[in-house]
């Protein structure tokens, strides 16, 4: 399936439309769809030679346009054809690397869809249930493309797909996320189970509300009034991995997976405590927005607190006034609970030149009374 949201569904998708910015006028445009953050668009193209798909960022954000070879249309050449490419031309793969050197028939677009991985930031082009082509996140760096059925070996325009390739069971289980969306039940029972968790460590909660503007994904933030202080959360941040950790870590599982929280002392008023939700709710998305990530030991500015001298948030996972939380799971991965706790902009220069566990070890614990 691709973006498997049925039209009833609650919560819209925000598309942003034609993010391309060359001339399409001499091609064939066979498929354009949105990914479900509505910052990139997938676009298959075939002129009389080939077919390629694109993905293109929003001008919005810095997404270079990746592009990869899905098939020839007719034989192929045997050198790569560099005086069309000059031309801005979409060349024709190289016989050597071509599965069919004769080339195949052209592709139909009523049988073409789109999965996207859960990201955003990747995708792989399907022709009914056979599997065509991938854009991986790491496509566009050092020559590489990415991967397609019909290419032999690493060619100049894609590299060989084969059954054994990890990417091909990762878009298998995008598909079967983008399918879970299909249930109604979905969302309500990922939101129970986590206020479930929340209020078993923290208490019941006083307030809830949505904060995606009634926009896909659904997200929430509570808070949960305690004797000294009030615990703020959000709620479905946790339904997708953040982008881009897998080439940053041996074990992306471990990272990818967040939710975003604050203690706040009992004597900020309803309205401060407000603009702080209001803080985290613009944080909230950011990830997949701008295709970054939120980790242990970050430092985010933040001009939220009421306390003009902290300009910056260290977002930790361990606070120093909470107890060790047990280990909640969403989709077998461990969902880590970030808190934000209050820093100046010396405190951010330590944990620069120092490291954040540092700056952590020299923080007073009741550092967020005076938040």
């Amino acid at each position: 399936m691709g973006l498997a949201i049925t039209v009833d569904h609650p919560f819209r998708l925000v598309e942003e439309k034609n993010f391309c910015s060359r001339s399409c006028a001499v091609n064939d445009v066979l498929l354009e769809q949105v990914n479900p953050n509505g910052n990139v668009q997938a676009v298959v193209e075939s002129t009389d030679q080939a077919v390629y798909f694109y993905l293109y960022g929003s001008p919005k954000i810095e997404f270079p346009m990746k592009s990869v070879w899905v098939r020839n249309l007719t034989p192929a050449p045997e050198a790569l054809d560099v005086g069309s490419m000059r031309q801005g031309l979409p060349p024709a793969n190289p016989a050597p690397f071509c599965r069919h050197p004769e080339g195949l028939s052209p592709l139909r677009s009523d049988s073409l869809r789109v999965v996207w991985l859960p990201e955003g930031n990747g995708a792989a082009l399907y022709d009914d249930e056979e599997l065509l082509s991938i854009i991986p996140p790491w496509s566009g760096f050092e020559g590489f493309h990415g991967y397609s059925t019909e290419c032999v070996g690493q060619g100049p325009l894609a590299w060989e797909l084969s059954p054994e390739n990890v990417l091909v069971e990762r878009f298998s289980d995008a598909a079967d996320y983008w399918e879970q969306w299909d249930s109604q039940e979905f969302w309500p029972t990922f939101q129970s189970a986590r206020l479930s968790y929340l209020e078993e460590q923290f208490g019941s909660h006083s307030i809830y509300y949505a904060i995606d503007g009634g926009c896909w994904p659904p997200k929430a933030l509570i808070r949960i009034p305690q004797k000294d202080r009030s615990i703020h959360s959000t709620i479905g941040l946790s339904l997708r991995p953040q982008p881009n950790v897998d080439s940053l870590s041996e074990h992306p599982e471990l990272i990818r997976r967040i939710e975003l929280g604050v203690v706040l002392p009992k004597t900020w008023s309803a309205d401060d405590e407000r603009a702080f939700d209001s803080y985290l709710s613009a944080q909230s998305g950011l990830p997949w927005s701008h295709f970054t990530w939120f980790g242990d030991g970050h430092t985010i500015p933040c001009g939220s607190w009421k306390n003009p001298k902290y300009t910056h948030g260290l977002v930790t996972k361990s606070h120093p006034a909470l107890n060790e939380l047990p280990t909640d799971h969403q989709f077998g991965d461990p969902v880590n609970l970030l808190w934000f706790i209050p820093i100046t902009e010396n405190e951010r220069q330590t944990a620069i030149d120092k490291g954040s566990e540092h700056l952590m070890e020299n923080l007073p614990s009741t550092r967020w009374q005076d938040a």
